[in-house]
């Protein structure tokens, strides 16, 4: 699926909610997410899925603890798209504006084991044969699972050691936790309620099997499954 980066972005409803102002420090800054994706690509020799800056900030709460809220600054998520899977990378415009450079890597090439994650997932016979009875078919997105494994991906030593140091707990970065607090969630800028359950998405067995995966990944992924047995 061809997608332009910028697409939600330049939409009239979008441009009205999001001040000039911010708009104008998020694009001076996608400088750093296009050197991000080269990185990541670099470090992995593998291309990134495909991707797009996101205007609405997800903020995850629940019913049990709706003081407690967390921020999502990237997601990767299966969808369907004409009946077939894609898989996509949601950076928010947030993350663009008010995270470091150092940050914004580290998001970049973590979402990026996320979608090797789903690609493993996606093409493992005991899960797809386990659902075959079903119409359909749900993807659960864990956080860290099986990342240990995967950041053998990367080729970069200086790159894994940003992972470890900036998702040691978490994303941790407080001067971008507080900047986003002052400067979007407290001034209303566009955000999307989700809930703990959202990363529980339903996909048609159908649109699975259409997936066309990158056969450099899969090669990839047999290689450090061969290594770990």
């Amino acid at each position: 699926m061809a997608l332009e980066p910028l697409f939600k972005l330049e939409q009239p409803e979008i441009q009205d909610k999001i001040p000039k102002s911010v708009m104008r420090k998020i694009r001076s800054r996608l400088k750093y997410l296009d050197e991000g994706i080269q990185r990541v690509e670099k470090a992995a020799e593998l291309k990134y899925p495909t991707y797009y800056v996101e205007p609405f900030l997800p903020i995850v709460s629940s019913e049990l603890e709706p003081s407690q809220i967390g921020v999502m600054y990237a997601r990767t998520i299966p969808i369907e798209v004409e009946g077939s899977l894609e898989i996509v990378v949601q950076i928010t415009a947030a993350l663009i504006a008010y995270g470091s450079k150092a940050t914004l890597h580290a998001v970049l090439a973590h979402e990026f084991l996320h979608y090797a994650s789903l690609v493993k997932q996606f093409t493992s016979r005991e899960l797809l044969s386990a659902e075959l009875t079903s119409s359909m078919f749900e993807a659960v997105h864990l956080d860290t699972s099986g990342f240990s494994q995967l950041e053998k991906i990367y080729k970069d030593k200086s790159l894994k050691r940003l992972l470890k140091r900036k998702f040691s707990n978490g994303l941790v970065d407080e001067r971008l936790h507080k900047n986003v607090l002052k400067h979007w969630l407290a001034k209303g800028l566009p955000t999307i309620r989700l809930t703990p359950d959202s990363n529980v998405m339903k996909i048609s067995i159908q649109s699975v099997f259409n997936l066309k995966f990158d056969q450099m990944l899969l090669t990839r992924l047999k290689e450090i499954e061969r290594v770990n047995k």
